[in-house]
């Protein structure tokens, strides 16, 4: 089913994303060694790691396939941030330059709201829909309804709001996250930008940590 299908890429995306982060370019069966040198702490990651190593030694004769299968997906895959599947990079040479950079931002950001592992055709679909600003939908050809004119108001109206924040930014890194023009991903970003900073120690916002983390959000 097509439910099952997307639970399968989201697996084999995270592993991907996760042999790249332990400096492997391709899945080989070498990258299960280190994988399980470097999770040695969480024993119950290991033994997974494991399973599917006895799981892929039971099917000699496919385990080339499924290596095969990978390397898709280690294509796409990125160290940090939302991987996005080779569907969905198709369905985004389809938007135009000039909002491109935008579009990707709110799909990204949609997707860590619904708790997405990888951005898939389908969460492109909801936020060009349903969230996509109606000025970047009349740019790409899209049909904007009454209701797209609506969000938009309300969009004007809150992007002006003073951006929350828990931690002190730099006067350059505020400008720069208060140009987000879609409140909840400006949010969204902030929040994440902020746990990152603190996770090393820092408690200020300067415009190098905002350009190192911006786009982890």
């Amino acid at each position: 089913s097509d439910y099952l299908t997307e639970i399968r890429n989201e697996s084999m995306m995270l592993v991907s994303k996760r042999v790249k982060g332990f400096g492997f370019e391709e899945l080989t069966m070498d990258a299960f060694e280190v994988a399980k040198d470097k999770m040695r702490q969480s024993p119950r990651k290991v033994e997974v790691i494991e399973e599917i190593e006895d799981f892929l030694a039971m099917r000699t004769e496919k385990k080339d396939d499924i290596v095969e299968k990978f390397k898709n997906y280690m294509e796409v895959a990125t160290p940090q941030g939302v991987p996005w599947s080779k569907e969905a990079l198709e369905k985004m040479e389809k938007v135009p330059p000039f909002v491109l950079g935008m579009a990707k931002q709110t799909i990204e950001g949609r997707a860590r709201q619904r708790g997405d592992k990888m951005i898939t055709p389908s969460i492109i679909d909801e936020v060009f829909t349903n969230i996509m600003p109606a000025s970047a939908k009349e740019a790409m050809g899209m049909e904007v309804t009454e209701e797209d004119l609506k969000r938009d108001e309300q969009i004007d109206q809150e992007k002006d709001e003073a951006v929350e924040v828990t931690l002190k930014w730099e006067d350059d890194a505020l400008k720069k996250v208060s140009k987000i023009p879609i409140p909840f991903i400006r949010n969204m970003a902030v929040k994440r930008i902020e746990q990152e900073i603190s996770k090393e120690g820092k408690d200020v916002v300067t415009l190098e940590l905002f350009e190192k983390y911006r786009f982890t959000f």
